[in-house]
């Protein structure tokens, strides 16, 4: 138990004191953040309090303004003690002792009337009227007792900020009424009344619960829209302000709203979240609740056996659970989940226990569930007549309730009953009631698209995450500004600088080794691992270039490395499979084909030549061209063989088309064309190839090549394929192709 309380003392400290109710006494406050987490330690702690010490007020001139500072341990004073009582209350209410809980109130308002304290009788009040309706749900006697707390505040209000806490609570207590009885216009104005507090609260812990409270009233109504709006403002603030109790609060409403919208991943995660700090604690109620919906996750995700693991957990935490209900329906879902995975004696053992346990319970909702599992188990077993029995008690009880869910699986298991017993007819008729329900459910969750809850909850977390941020960014300058004038802030600074000076050395180095990683992978396609063409537009100066790895690894994109030497013939070929394939095999054998074809290629492809993965389906291949090189023809039929030989086994397109020119394209002129302008003359080229192509059904070769003594001027237009196309007319350059037919190829030029 040591270990609980210090964890819980860091957690405290951790956490901004403006940000929580601070008692006077340090072992309050642990008790006070424990009363909703580990009650019984709460209620330990809360009467040590009171027995350990003894109640005093020495040095009081004033009874309702006594102090709560205890420099002396083994005194108490009354404001204290009222504030001990009420947390014991708390204790002993959420361990279902409500008796307990009420004597320990009244006891606190002999105390604030003994001592004239009004403001902490009227807190006192609240908390004991608030109890009472929570056991009881007798909203209108409720009410007439709240409007006498009204008006015995109106008797005592003043700007006075204890004052308006009083205020608070007492609205949101008639909001949380207003909420239960339906009322939801009422619900609303009541919790929008509070806005203009809860904006000016300098206490976040405040700001937290009372969109908590909104939150999970628009839950409890179905309104999942706003319920998110307001549980993610909670929750980004709880995680601003380290508060982690609140923020396990927080996370288990949201997954049950991600339960409820069926959005299970998500409510996995929330409640992944809570288990992590409720785990924490030894003997926490709250733990069993986490367990028990994350069993019912993985129950609709159809992972029983995960579901079977959270709800043995559950029964390992029984001894923390002091309501029937919650045991009953524990052996409820084992049974349930022992049903879906086919082990009917086990079905049937933790289903009479359920049954046994309903005996001493009147819970309609849960009986329903049983006998539901009595039809399930007994259609089964092929036992019709006893499952429509079952079912249709099931279904009585579901019409009383007006429970949509239990009437939907009760229609569902009476057509499967009287389909078994060869009763067609009236399995037609719960047929159809059981579809018609089940349109009902499916038309209110299109509502609102499962996608588009995503999104809105993408983009509320972005505005209250940029709403944080702003009031951040307005702190940290204030903050800078104080801390500019403190000489250690300046001390501090420089002795980080010279830290990471030291650490310079250190990081620059690790950075090279990753920078020639990455540099080696940066210029091969991601598909193909062929060289492709990143760098074709991007220079370094001279000053860059010093070292020789460096030199290479930048001139990779380069095409033509020395424009007056080198003599070149570019090959641009469109191999219409490298798309087609994904088309045929599906996105991972498509993959392993166009990796299988660079490496292909590169063991085709002899130094110096070079192939480039251009695009998508484009590759371009060059070599040197000396006076021995092949005719285009045959560079053509080469390189289509090399497609032909690539997995002779597999059906695919082997068609290509080819565009091919010269570097340098004009014999006189050298450097009149560079490589990104003989690249459009590629693209041109192969375009008409392709055009042809698709006329011929089979591949083509277009090979554009210019006259001894074409001018360079002719083509310095500035619009290169413009330039091309007229000099084409003019005879300037001419067109080969496998084609035949420079007319036709003219004509389609001038076309495109």
């Amino acid at each position: 138990m040591r270990w609980e309380r210090l964890l819980f003392l860091i957690i405290c400290l951790f956490t901004p004191m403006s940000y929580a109710t601070i008692y006077s006494s340090p072992m309050l406050n642990e008790a006070n953040n424990l009363v909703d987490i580990v009650p019984l330690q709460a209620k330990a702690l809360a009467t040590n309090y009171l027995t350990q010490r003894e109640l005093t007020t020495r040095g009081e001139k004033s009874p309702s303004t006594i102090s709560r500072d205890e420099a002396d341990s083994r005194n108490r004073t009354p404001s204290s003690s009222i504030d001990a009582l009420k947390i014991l209350a708390q204790a002993e209410f959420n361990l279902n002792n409500a008796r307990a809980a009420n004597m320990h109130l009244e006891e606190a308002e002999r105390l604030a009337t003994t001592h004239q304290l009004p403001y902490l009788g009227l807190s006192v009040q609240i908390l004991k009227t608030r109890l009472n309706w929570l056991q009881t749900r007798d909203t209108e006697a409720t009410q007439k007792r709240v409007d006498q707390l009204q008006l015995a505040y109106n008797n005592i209000a003043n700007a006075d900020q204890l004052a308006k806490g009083i205020h608070y609570r007492l609205v949101m207590l008639q909001a949380e009424m207003a909420s239960y009885e339906k009322d939801i216009d009422k619900a609303n104005t009541l919790y929008q009344s509070l806005s203009a507090y809860i904006d000016n609260v300098s206490n976040k812990q405040t700001y937290i619960d009372y969109h908590l409270a909104y939150g999970k009233h628009y839950l409890d109504h179905k309104l999942y829209n706003l319920a998110l709006s307001e549980l993610l403002a909670s929750y980004w603030q709880s995680i601003e302000s380290n508060s982690s109790a609140q923020l396990a609060k927080v996370n288990r409403q949201l997954a049950r709203l991600f339960y409820e919208r069926r959005v299970l991943d998500k409510a996995l995660d929330h409640l992944s979240q809570a288990a992590d700090f409720y785990d924490n604690f030894q003997n926490s109620p709250a733990l069993v609740d986490v367990l028990k919906r994350m069993g019912d996750v993985y129950y609709q995700q159809g992972k029983y056996n995960l579901a079977l693991v959270h709800y043995f957990n559950v029964i390992d935490h029984e001894r923390n659970q002091n309501n029937i209900e919650d045991v009953i329906e524990i052996r409820i879902s084992l049974a349930a989940t022992y049903l879906q995975l086919y082990n009917y004696p086990l079905t049937e053992q933790y289903l009479n226990r359920a049954e046994e346990l309903l005996e001493y319970a009147d819970v309609p909702r849960l009986n329903a569930h049983a006998l539901l599992l009595n039809a399930g188990l007994a259609y089964s077993q092929k036992k019709g007549s006893a499952a429509v029995n079952y079912a249709q008690q099931a279904l009585d009880i579901g019409l009383a309730e007006d429970n949509l869910r239990l009437k939907t699986s009760a229609y569902q298991m009476l057509y499967l009953g009287y389909e078994l017993v060869g009763q067609f007819d009236k399995s037609l008729e719960n047929l159809k009631k059981y579809n018609s329900l089940v349109q009902i459910q499916q038309n209110t969750l299109n509502l609102i698209n499962e996608e588009a809850f995503r999104q809105q909850k993408e983009f509320v977390e972005q505005t209250l995450h940029l709403a944080g941020q702003t009031q951040e960014l307005e702190e940290t300058h204030v903050e800078y500004r104080k801390f500019q004038k403190v000489a250690l802030a300046l001390f501090i600074f420089s002795f980080v600088l010279l830290l990471l000076y030291l650490r310079r050395g250190f990081v620059l180095q690790r950075q090279r080794e990753e920078i020639g990683t990455l540099n080696t992978s940066l210029y091969s396609h991601s598909r193909s691992t062929l060289r492709n063409l990143r760098m074709l537009n991007v220079k370094l100066p001279n000053v860059m270039q010093k070292t020789r790895s460096s030199f290479e690894l930048w001139h990779v994109g380069d095409l033509i490395q020395e424009p007056l030497n080198d003599r070149l013939r570019f090959v641009m070929i469109d191999v219409p499979f490298l798309s087609d394939m994904y088309l045929q095999y599906g996105y991972e054998s498509g993959l392993e084909l166009e990796k299988a074809f660079g490496q292909y290629l590169k063991g085709k492809v002899e130094s110096p030549a070079r192939i480039y993965h251009f695009s998508d389906s484009t590759l371009l291949y060059i070599e040197p061209r000396t006076e021995n090189s092949d005719e285009p023809e045959a560079i053509f039929k080469k390189i289509q063989n090399w497609i032909l030989e690539f997995k002779e086994d597999k059906a695919m397109t082997r068609v290509i088309r080819v565009g091919i020119a010269d570097y340098p394209f004009l014999p006189r002129a050298y450097t009149a064309i560079n490589d990104k302008e003989l690249i459009d003359i590629l693209l041109m080229s192969t375009s008409v190839a392709r055009t042809l192509s698709l006329k011929e059904h089979c591949s083509q070769w277009v090979y554009l090549k210019a006259i001894e003594n074409a001018p360079a001027a002719s083509l310095a237009t500035g619009n290169i394929r413009k330039a091309c196309k007229h000099s084409i007319n003019q005879g300037l350059i001419k067109v080969h192709s496998s084609y035949k037919n420079e007319d036709s190829i003219k004509k389609l030029l001038k076309d495109e």
